[in-house]
């Protein structure tokens, strides 16, 4: 695996200026997370870097990429090809930056969608990626606030956040947030 700052040189010639300097906001903020939380920082500073390194194509190309890797696509993400940048995101960290390690690789998998059963490390890029710096939607202060204090209540909230937004732009809802959403309600209802 590549060294930290190998993968920040590389990822700043792979995607446009904007959306790196949102992954170095992303980076910034997980790392502040994972200290806030007493949480392992290596792996979490990796995950978070890469997490939208799947960007570098663009989401009309990146259903045709998919298929020429032999990533499997379903039904929603055929629909919503920006999701696909996830799948995009875990191929080139394996096979552009050298990342093996399958808990980085999840971080970088579920930071879309999210899913049930979420190690610590995905919820801190899940949320990191929502409330980084450069992020401003309603309820964002909250959300900010609530990620410094317990992790699954934040990831609740967030989940009811786009859930709300999917619902009002008459969008596709991934069984994997549907998954995560359910599992936390579960949880929070047996407490």
């Amino acid at each position: 695996m590549m060294t930290l700052e190998e993968m920040q040189a590389l990822l700043k010639d792979s995607i446009p200026g904007k959306r790196y300097k949102h992954s170095v906001n992303v980076y910034e903020t997980a790392l502040k997370l994972a200290e806030v939380h007493g949480l392992p920082k290596e792996k979490i500073a990796v995950s978070a870097l890469l997490h939208d390194c799947g960007r570098e194509v663009a989401s009309k190309d990146s259903v045709a990429k998919c298929q020429e890797l032999g990533l499997p696509i379903d039904a929603i993400e055929m629909h919503q090809p920006i999701l696909l940048h996830a799948k995009l995101g875990v191929y080139n960290a394996m096979h552009k930056y050298g990342v093996a390690d399958q808990e980085i690789l999840d971080g970088i998998m579920y930071h879309t969608t999210g899913i049930d059963g979420m190690s610590k490390l995905a919820k801190v890029v899940y949320l990191a990626d929502m409330i980084e710096p450069g992020r401003d939607f309603p309820g964002v202060e909250e959300l900010r606030k609530l990620a410094r204090k317990d992790l699954d209540k934040a990831m609740l909230l967030a989940y009811s956040n786009t859930i709300c937004y999917l619902l009002e732009g008459g969008l596709l809802i991934h069984p994997h947030c549907i998954r995560g959403y359910n599992e936390l309600i579960l949880a929070a209802k047996t407490k």
